[in-house]
């Protein structure tokens, strides 16, 4: 079955919930080796995202009909995707749900798994869907957005009960794609205007001048992408680069910088300056080489393999602008990779929070006086955000905070000079970005 869509998928999700796998790399390597037609490749990828997306909500719709039978992963997976089959997607009949189902369990591991798959999916379809609880309790918000509790917890106490549900209301809407439009190559009304024609329905973004978007589509298999006229990245990370106020001689220092996309971003506004890209992984220091070379600025950049933790010991120059785009949560990206709601536990957000104090404490002396440093992350934690920002300045006398530059329909996004965007504010990955300039 190795052009079935479905059990390709549960193939994926195994590989996501037993290895803690991502999602979107383990439907990328589907797809490059099978013979998936367009339509199974859609479907693929819709059960992958759905079952994630809402593995509470299927968990209990499945509870009476499997009581507490311990059932293996794989048979777990393969029911839950059968039930969201039935019950979300509408255009597919329901007996090609249970044939193709319990003849995947057959295939698998013979006719009794094959028979609990028939018996526990037409007792499903018998009873029809259970209703979910409608309170704002922490537990049937948990459940209606399959997100865990801790995390539900969290939002509350931090962003409060409203803010937190029109986050957990839109991280399970489907993302669309996003691209930084290379204006030293071209212009983004005639880029937006070359793609429209090949079939992409592209429109600007709502808060980059530089962004398009775009529902759906490869867009990495165009020309204009081969001739570095755009990358892909998200519209939320395209204001980084903006932020550290970059000038044409500028020497920048960009510490986490893999895959590249905010290092060619910065190396657009330079003419005589360079920036400087590390990486903890000599792997992803290529991938940033390349990407820069293909955006043409791979004469501005250059790249070297070391953790930024260790890079006031690896490094003998200043810098006028240094990036700290740190590791984190990532819980802003959750709509994108559904999946790392359940891989963080509450415990990462402290250790988490201590590696980025120690990657900006290892920047201070390579920053030059009056030079500034910028600090962003990928999540709305206020563990690994307001709370970093904070013991840096405590521990940092020196150090000023100050007010990111950003465009003025920006804010709203912003409070106490830092710049906080929520997967529900634009539809966009979940953001952060701080400044600071040293005085002395």
């Amino acid at each position: 079955m190795k052009n079935n869509p479905r059990e390709l998928a549960v193939i994926a999700l195994t590989k996501v919930f037993q290895n803690k796998a991502y999602s979107n790399i383990e439907i990328s390597n589907l797809l490059k080796n099978s013979d998936l037609s367009d339509a199974d490749s859609r479907l693929m990828t819709n059960i992958i995202y759905g079952v994630i997306q809402n593995k509470y909500v299927l968990e209990y719709e499945l509870k009476p009909y499997l009581q507490d039978k311990k059932v293996e992963l794989w048979l777990d997976l393969l029911l839950m995707s059968a039930v969201y089959q039935l019950h979300f997607l509408d255009k597919i009949p329901d007996h090609a749900v249970l044939n193709e189902s319990t003849e995947i369990a057959k295939q698998k591991a013979g006719r009794g798994a094959s028979n609990l798959v028939n018996a526990v999916l037409r007792n499903y379809q018998r009873h029809g869907y259970k209703e979910l609880p409608k309170s704002n309790s922490v537990y049937d918000l948990s459940l209606r957005n399959s997100v865990p509790r801790w995390l539900v917890d969290l939002f509350i106490d931090q962003q409060g009960l409203d803010k937190t549900k029109e986050i957990l209301s839109s991280i399970n809407q489907p993302s669309h794609v996003s691209i930084r439009v290379n204006t030293n190559k071209t212009t983004v009304k005639d880029l937006q205007e070359a793609l429209d024609k090949q079939g992409f329905d592209v429109h600007p973004s709502k808060i980059s001048s530089v962004g398009l978007i775009c529902k759906s589509g490869n867009l990495v298999n165009t020309q204009e992408f081969r001739d570095g006229l755009y990358t892909i990245q998200d519209e939320s990370s395209m204001l980084v680069a903006p932020a550290l106020d970059v000038q044409p001689d500028s020497k920048v220092l960009d510490a986490c910088s893999a895959p590249g996309g905010k290092t060619t971003h910065i190396a657009s506004y330079l003419k005589d300056g360079e920036v400087f890209a590390l990486d903890i992984h000599k792997h992803k220091t290529k991938l940033v080489r390349e990407n820069g070379e293909r955006m043409g600025y791979g004469d501005l950049i250059s790249t070297g393999a070391v953790d930024a933790r260790k890079a006031k010991d690896v490094l003998n120059t200043k810098f006028d602008r240094i990036l700290v785009d740190a590791p984190c949560s990532g819980l802003g990206l959750i709509r994108r990779k559904p999946e790392l709601r359940f891989f963080r536990k509450e415990e990462d957000l402290k250790n988490l929070q201590r590696v980025q104090l120690e990657i900006l404490d290892s920047m201070v002396d390579l920053l030059e006086v009056n030079g500034k440093l910028v600090f962003s992350t990928c999540t709305f934690d206020d563990e690994e955000n307001e709370l970093v920002v904070k013991k840096f300045l405590d521990k940092h006398l020196n150090f000023d905070l100050i007010p990111v530059k950003h465009d003025p329909a920006l804010d709203g996004s912003m409070t106490h000079g830092m710049l906080k965007i929520f997967p529900s504010d634009y539809f966009t990955d979940g953001f952060f970005i701080a400044a600071f300039v040293r005085k002395n």
